[in-house]
């Protein structure tokens, strides 16, 4: 049977768990509102970066993940394939 520090540790994990899926979700969301010219790309990342902050996501799973997580969605928003040399072909 589980101890009390352990069902509430689980608590913790699955709430952190479930925004941590809305805030993967919005990541990408914002992402492509930055491909799409709407949004600046570092303001959407710092404010992501502050809800990560806001909502213990950060002590919850680490800032390495959040930042793996910004990393991947956001990977693709600089990319312009008008301005890529592949493009002039």
């Amino acid at each position: 049977m589980a101890t009390s520090a352990q069902e509430l540790t689980a608590t913790r994990m699955a709430v952190a768990s479930a925004k941590m899926r809305e805030f993967r979700r919005q990541c990408w969301r914002l992402a492509w509102l930055v491909r799409s010219s709407v949004l600046d790309r570092v303001e959407a990342a710092d404010c992501l970066y502050e809800i990560a902050v806001g909502h213990a996501l950060i002590r919850a799973h680490g800032d390495d993940r959040i930042q793996a997580i910004l990393a991947e969605a956001f990977a693709a928003a600089d990319f312009n394939p008008l301005h890529s040399g592949d493009a002039a072909a």
